[in-house]
Formats: structure tokens, C-alpha cells, sequence
């Protein structure tokens, strides 16, 4: 991917868990931030659910949520989330947002410690009918949520790092559902570097989110 991207002629500033900060400090067109591997226990396991991800910023962009272009390959099923500017894609062709549809089963895909189950529980009181997954991969389980195959997404374990999630988050601004944290604040978490996202939440159904952020605000 790093190669890749400076073949492409432009100066590009890199973010990654891997590797950190690299390229071009200061002279730079581009800052990308890159997660080669997302859901690397299911990978290891032999899981169908993992992906690669690279969200594209330009220089004057400070926050997780101001990506310019971007994709998160879903790796098993050679699927293709990526965005631009304005607009959300699917395999290369524009996505067209589905109609909510509260028949549906709630999914809930959750991550959380044992110190958190309080938190939680206040979150699915909020709820009514569920079935919780966890499906290892967050990106993938944001973009479920965003496409309204689930219902709600939350991770409170303060591990998720802005690189795990800034494809993701973006591709799902463009379908008008935006993460925040617990009292609705959108996340603004830097991309200068690597940094971690103590909790988000995010669900196309605003009603839900409303009582959720009424408890926590």
C-alpha cells in the first residue's frame, strides 16, 4: 500500500499502527492513514472477516471526519467501500442508501470490558429487542451498520485507534451516520499520529441515538 500510494507521484505523509509516522513530515501533498490488516485474529483463524483500509486527507484536514477519499476492501468478499468527497461506493458504483426498517432484527455489534458492562447495559436498556454480535473486524461491523444490515455499533474498551476506523467512519459520514461518543459529540480525534478512541457509537436510527445520549449527557 505505501508503495502504491508514492508511485502515484504525490508526497504522502503515512499513519499506521505499524509503522507510525513515516514519509514526508512537513513537504507533503497527502496524509494517509492506513490499517493493512483489520481483524487479524480472524485472519489468523481463518475467519472470514477482516479488512484493509486507507483513508486519503488533505493537508489542511485535522480530524478523523475531514477525509477526502478513501476504501475499506472487505477481504474475504472482494468488496469494496470507498468514497469521495460527497459521495459513498459500493464495488465502484454509488450506494444507494436503503430505507430504515425498524421490522428488521437489531443487530447490536458490541465490544466491551467487564468493566464497562454497566455502561452497556444502560446503552441496550435503551433497546427494545436485540441480538448482540461481535464479529472481530471494527471497520467491517461500522459499515453493517451504516448499509442498515445492523442496527447499532459500540466499542467502550478505549483500544480502537483512529487508524482502525478512519476509512470506515468516513464512508459512513456520507451516508448521514455519524459516529460519536456516548453523549453525541462527534469524534474528533486527531490523524497526525496514532491515537486511541476511548468509546463510539453509531446507529442510522437518530431516535435511539437520542435516548442513548440523554443517559450519558
Amino acid at each position: 500500500l505505501f508503495e502504491l500510494l508514492k508511485d502515484t507521484g504525490y508526497k504522502f505523509k503515512f499513519v499506521s499502527e505499524e509503522s507510525g509516522v513515516s514519509g514526508y513530515m512537513d513537504n507533503y501533498d497527502y496524509l494517509a492513514v492506513i490499517d493493512p490488516l483489520d481483524g487479524s485474529t480472524n485472519f489468523v483463524l481463518d475467519i472470514p472477516w477482516f479488512s484493509v483500509s486507507v483513508a486519503i486527507y488533505d493537508r489542511k484536514s485535522k480530524t478523523i471526519l475531514d477525509s477526502i477519499a478513501g476504501f475499506v476492501i472487505n477481504v474475504p468478499y472482494n468488496k469494496v467501500y470507498s468514497y469521495d468527497i460527497r459521495n459513498a461506493y459500493v464495488n465502484g458504483y454509488p450506494y444507494n442508501d436503503k430505507p430504515n426498517d425498524l421490522s428488521l432484527p437489531k443487530i447490536v455489534i458490541t465490544y466491551f470490558e467487564k468493566d464497562k458492562v454497566e455502561k452497556s447495559i444502560q446503552i441496550l436498556s435503551k433497546i427494545n429487542g436485540y441480538k448482540i454480535r461481535s464479529l472481530g473486524s471494527t471497520s467491517l461491523d461500522m459499515l453493517l451498520v451504516c448499509t442498515k444490515m445492523a442496527y447499532l455499533f459500540f466499542d467502550l474498551r478505549g483500544r480502537l485507534r483512529n487508524v482502525d476506523i478512519s476509512a470506515s467512519i468516513n464512508f459512513c459520514k456520507r451516508l448521514n451516520t455519524i459516529a460519536t461518543t456516548l453523549d453525541g459529540k462527534e469524534i474528533g480525534v486527531g490523524i497526525d499520529n496514532v491515537y486511541n478512541i476511548d468509546e463510539i457509537i453509531l446507529s442510522w436510527d437518530h431516535d435511539v441515538l437520542k435516548r442513548i445520549y440523554s443517559s450519558f449527557s
